[in-house]
């Protein structure tokens, strides 16, 4: 069944129903709950967290565990186990998957690495790993600057596979011995998970620390010069004296750090500030300098209501440092509900977010929705029409694959009983540009953990599923 998408004079898309599921080995839709799409830049490679334990054969830990889908041959892995392929009874996920399928990089609490002590088996402390598919090896890559594991361990926030390099996050200095900003304040750090370098991302100078908090999140440009990331800190820069959250760039050509975030109105943010959450699906910056992100703040453009409580999403240009709000109504005011979830596809083209508001489109069609918008046409689709409204307390997670061609998102669907898929959270993929491709079903094998499947029927559920849908002009 084809469905028009609504709320363009010239329709960009047009958005057909599910075609094709991707079963649980036993058959029919897997439980949950799952979550956390994340594409290769190619679109070839999805990688998913899942508490399921009818994915895949073997997996028994009643765990969060990280899987990787090939959107060629519909085969899905798990790769959040050790090197023995063993899986561990803690959470792990989300993974981000180079463009050939071969590496994933993921966060686990789990020991999957025997160089942790048995310490951190027994508290569950998050780590960053990296599974080589091919030869079957996972190992710790979350390492302090003489290649130790660290007690406060490490979170993922974006990786480059073609330079070897991983930021994440640590609440442990893991540059010096004195913790700077207390035992709860985040710092961002760089690693060449081959040649063994290790640099601080979120200080003023390699080996000092920031002096406030800094996000778990960040950006980096394709070529590795520029990081984007978040902090209150006041020593990396001479403009942030009131240890206000803010956007910040560092050059790592130039050694050079400097604030990206202001009010429209000049001088600073009022209190409480605002609150940044980087929404890059920990991407790179398109063409080194633009990129997305969603705040609670009211002041970085015009007009926005002073009294909201919603987010807001924008997308900024860090060479000229402009803010432009991307959540907007069909008329140009700021939507009154806001938006949420933003990502961008590393050719610039594509944006897409979810919104609370029915303003976005003049023809809203069902909202809440999660909107496409091509900037090169200035077209947006309403992209989870046939779905239904938003489900008021779920929060759609979104990625766009690098190239643009291919959007996911997780959804959960309402908690009507009776109606098919109640309550449950699935993950659709639209095709956003080229021939859809129709996957093949993995062959069903008889599952033999039934009793394990009805003890989760109530919760959240992922469900790897395509939406087959087409621009009327490709990007070139």
């Amino acid at each position: 069944m084809q469905v028009f998408a609504a709320g363009s004079a010239r329709a960009m898309l047009w958005v057909e129903q599910p075609v094709l599921s991707v079963p649980a080995y036993g058959g029919g839709t897997p439980f949950g709950p799952c979550a956390s799409p994340i594409l290769s830049s190619n679109a070839k490679y999805m990688t998913f967290l899942c508490r399921s334990d009818d994915i895949v054969v073997g997996d028994d830990n009643e765990r969060s565990d990280v899987f990787i889908l090939d959107h060629f041959s519909g085969e899905i892995s798990r790769v959040s186990v050790d090197s023995q392929n063993q899986d561990h009874r803690f959470d792990s996920g989300p993974g981000f998957s180079s463009d050939d399928g071969r590496y994933v990089m993921f966060d686990s609490n789990a020991r999957l690495d025997p160089v942790l002590p048995w310490d951190y088996y027994d508290n569950g402390i998050g780590n960053v790993f990296l599974r080589d598919r091919d030869s079957g090896s996972t190992v710790l890559v979350g390492l302090d600057k003489m290649g130790r594991p660290r007690v406060a361990g490490t979170s993922l926030a974006a990786v480059s596979f073609g330079r070897h390099e991983v930021l994440f996050a640590s609440t442990d200095n893991l540059v010096g011995d004195f913790d700077l900003n207390g035992p709860f304040g985040y710092d961002l750090y760089l690693r060449d998970w081959r040649g063994g370098g290790l640099e601080i991302i979120s200080g003023p100078q390699n080996g000092v620390q920031g002096n406030c908090s800094s996000g778990v999140f960040g950006a980096m440009s394709e070529d590795g010069r520029y990081i984007v990331f978040t902090s209150c800190a006041s020593n990396l820069t001479d403009d942030n004296p009131d240890q206000v959250s803010n956007l910040f760039m560092y050059d790592r050509w130039l050694g050079t750090k400097r604030r990206l975030t202001w009010p429209w109105h000049g001088g600073e943010f009022t209190y409480p500030g605002p609150d940044f959450s980087v929404a890059l699906g920990a991407r790179t910056l398109v063409a080194g300098r633009y990129l997305t992100f969603s705040s609670f703040g009211t002041e970085f453009v015009e007009g926005v209501d002073p009294d909201s409580i919603h987010p807001n999403v924008y997308l900024l240009d860090a060479q000229t440092g402009a803010i432009e709000l991307i959540s907007r109504s069909w008329d140009g005011s700021p939507a009154a509900l806001g938006g949420q979830r933003i990502v961008m596809s590393e050719n610039g083209r594509y944006l897409a977010f979810a919104s609370r508001s029915p303003t976005i489109l003049s023809d809203p069609g069902v909202t809440p929705a999660i909107y496409l918008r091509d900037r090169w046409t200035g077209e947006t689709v309403n992209i989870s029409a046939p779905l239904g409204p938003m489900h008021p307390n779920h929060a759609p997670e979104l990625d766009l694959s690098g190239d643009g061609s291919m959007l996911a998102f997780s959804w959960r669907h309402a908690d009507t009983a009776g109606i098919p898929l109640a309550g449950r959270t699935l993950i659709y993929t639209v095709s956003i540009s080229g021939t859809p491709i129709k996957l093949p079903a993995p062959e069903a094998v008889p599952s033999t953990s039934w009793g394990s499947r009805l003890g989760t029927a109530t919760l959240l559920i992922l469900m790897g599923a395509g939406w087959l849908s087409r621009c009327r002009r490709r990007a070139h």
